[in-house]
């Protein structure tokens, strides 16, 4: 059977997103979007160094390692995306992630993985896009001389404005969005590795293989792995194009290739970036590298605020505007994402019927709506508690609200990637599809293996508070999820009857 047959039965059988929408370039765009490489290399390398020097402090120059740490939690996230890519060139519904586990290890464990997805993305939306745009301009603004009126309340309205602002531009349609993003993200990759390179080239004397080696922690590579585990979050949104399978053109082939292409334009983006950081902060110095207050607890920022000579203002703001972008493009991704897995649940008869209907722009609107009332919800009530946990100190209670909501979500997003990985290789001898013992089960296996070791270390380490909150959080979450799972299976089985069923 062709696959034009194949979506013709699918149009009969089940409502469906618009078909051949998006290309490649979408796909790759939504997937590096997800990820937001500007946020990305201003927070997660600072936050990566300033763990370092705290957990480990009998290393104040081991942050001089983040590229190298950066690089194997690459590998790690590459093999980690491995069965992702085997899954898409045989299944492209908007379901996505649970889409494959329930074709290879069964519905409950699909519904598993579609409750932990749609979490992830959610706390995705909310800790990082929304709450992590709010504290990154509460930090800063006061360190580059900017009052902040009415400090205590002012991210409340902001907040709205911003989750609004991107439910509406999701409501719009894909194609417009996609194409935003698509431009937003060539300027910010361009952006990066041209500064990068500018600045590992006006900093040549310092220039030296040493961040891809162990000698700045002594040489000592159960640190480098330890770091590396937490380091793994640094490429998440590899998958983003998944869900949107459905919506692009020839999805078997572009879908897989994306996986590729992403991996390959934020491993080169982010890692020439940190390293270019570390070059031009100096071994020296590491110690105070994204260890400090305000603008000081982002190297970066420093960096190109004074190591552009007398146009140093030019870089800065442009990074500026980028940064800000990122937060606004990856949550557009995430909150796209979180729509098509709630319309693909909904039209598989999982949950209330009307979350799959959409508008002439092809749009789940009331997946949307959802969405849009949730993140709301999560982002007053977490900055609120926050608040009053720290009361008198907003800045504070904002960076710990988003800090709580990425810790939250972190083991939630392994679930789903460990349980895909178990699902490969049944999904493939079901099937009577050809296997092999290195591709479909070494490598699922390993990625598994250190996805399990980053939620042991999250609680091995004793994070203190408010870090241990989100540890806590997560794992009440995860429970929460398993005890719906099983209401589900055993009072609302039919309910699962078609679940992972829809795919072109």
């Amino acid at each position: 059977m062709t696959e034009e047959k194949n979506i013709s039965h699918v149009k009969e059988g089940y409502r469906h997103l618009k078909f051949n929408q998006l290309t490649l370039r979408h796909a790759v765009s939504q997937a590096i979007g997800l990820n937001a490489p500007g946020g990305t290399i201003v927070l997660y390398v600072a936050g990566t160094a300033a763990l370092l020097t705290f957990t480990f402090s009998g290393y104040p120059d081991g942050s001089f390692s983040i590229p190298l740490i950066l690089f194997m939690a690459l590998i790690v996230y590459s093999m980690m995306s491995y069965s992702s890519y085997e899954f898409s060139k045989y299944l492209s519904s908007s379901g996505g992630y649970y889409t494959f586990v329930a074709n290879g290890l069964g519905r409950s464990f699909g519904l598993t993985t579609a409750l932990s997805y749609i979490s992830y993305q959610i706390l995705s939306f909310t800790g990082f896009g929304i709450l992590g745009f709010v504290g990154f301009a509460y930090a800063i603004l006061p360190s580059l001389g900017i009052t902040i009126p009415y400090i205590n309340v002012l991210w409340i309205p902001v907040s709205v404005i911003f989750i609004l602002f991107v439910s509406v531009l999701i409501y719009k349609g894909i194609k417009p969005s996609l194409r935003y993003v698509s431009y937003a993200i060539f300027i910010e990759v361009l952006f990066f590795i041209g500064t990068s390179i500018y600045l590992i080239l006006s900093h040549a004397s310092s220039v030296t293989f040493t961040p891809f080696t162990a000698i700045p922690v002594g040489g000592n590579f159960i640190i480098l792995a330890a770091m590396m585990v937490y380091a793994i979050g640094t490429f998440v949104g590899v998958g983003g194009s998944i869900p949107i399978a459905e919506e692009t053109k020839n999805p078997k082939r572009n879908v897989p290739l994306s996986i590729i292409l992403s991996i390959l334009v934020l491993g080169v983006t982010i890692i020439l970036a940190s390293y270019s950081e570390v070059i031009s902060w100096g071994f020296s110095n590491m110690v105070n590298f994204g260890t400090g207050s305000g603008i000081g607890a982002y190297p970066v920022l420093s960096i190109y605020k004074n190591d552009f000579g007398a146009f140093s203002s030019i870089p800065f703001i442009i990074l500026l505007i980028i940064v800000i972008n990122s937060f606004f493009t990856a949550t557009v991704s995430l909150g796209t994402n979180a729509t098509r897995v709630l319309f693909s649940l909904s039209r598989e008869h999982v949950i209330p019927e009307r979350l799959s209907r959409t508008n002439t722009r092809g749009v789940p609107v009331y997946a949307v709506i959802f969405i849009t009332v949730l993140a709301l919800a999560i982002v007053l009530s977490t900055g609120l508690a926050f608040e009053y946990i720290y009361p008198g100190r907003p800045i504070d209670a904002l960076l710990y609200a988003s800090v709580f909501l990425l810790i939250l979500e972190s083991p939630i997003t392994y679930i789903v990637h460990i349980l895909t990985n178990t699902s490969l290789y049944f999904f493939l001898k079901k099937n009577n599809q050809k296997t092999h013992i290195v591709r479909h089960i070494i490598i699922p296996g390993i990625s598994s293996i250190t996805l399990i070791a980053a939620i042991v270390a999250a609680v091995y380490f004793d994070l203190s508070a408010p870090y241990i909150y989100g540890v806590y959080g997560s794992l009440l979450w995860v429970i929460a999820i398993f005890a719906i799972v099983i209401i589900m299976y055993t009072k609302y089985r039919k309910n699962l009857d078609n679940l992972g069923d829809f795919s072109l």
